[in-house]
């Protein structure tokens, strides 16, 4: 083979040499604009995620603020119904003693210790069944706003399960 031959055979596959290369440049460069485009749609789903889970995140800390105010707000009742029944008590058994000091008989005076007895157990019954359903409503009223945060998270899961 001389040189001239050879500067025919590529004078011949030079189009076609030329036409790979720009076709596997223009390829490439589709490609790399896909990575980047992929990557900022991946990033834009990450920032997404991030925002949302700091909001849920914030949301949590609001239900457990929401949750202590009202257990501050109900163990000041309850101390404040301990104290009333604690005043109350003391001033009927002062007005029971001084009845049973002036008794002029045993029989009196058993009477009215029992009277005292009895209405001590009405008081007292009254008194823990006031107790319970306070402190039934406070337990309610401190696990509601956490409870929500705990379904919205279970909803929150399950619509994120069901998409994937």
């Amino acid at each position: 083979m001389n040189a001239e031959t050879v500067l025919k055979s590529l004078e011949a596959i030079t189009p076609a040499v030329e036409k790979v290369t720009a076709d596997a440049l223009a390829q490439g460069k589709a490609n790399l604009e896909t990575v980047v485009e992929k990557g900022q749609e991946l990033m834009g789903t990450a920032v997404k995620s991030v925002t949302e889970m700091s909001e849920f995140a914030k949301g949590n800390v609001d239900a457990l603020m929401v949750s202590a105010k009202a257990a501050t707000n109900g163990f000041e009742t309850l101390a404040n119904l301990l104290v009333e029944h604690s005043k109350k008590s003391f001033e009927e058994a002062t007005t029971a003693m001084k009845s049973m000091a002036a008794a002029k008989s045993p029989a009196e005076l058993f009477q009215l210790q029992n009277d005292f007895a009895k209405a001590r157990f009405d008081h007292a019954v009254s008194m823990w069944s006031t107790m319970s359903e306070t402190m039934l409503k406070v337990a309610g009223e401190i696990a509601q706003p956490v409870s929500t945060r705990v379904a919205l998270a279970g909803e929150t899961m399950k619509g994120l399960v069901s998409v994937k």
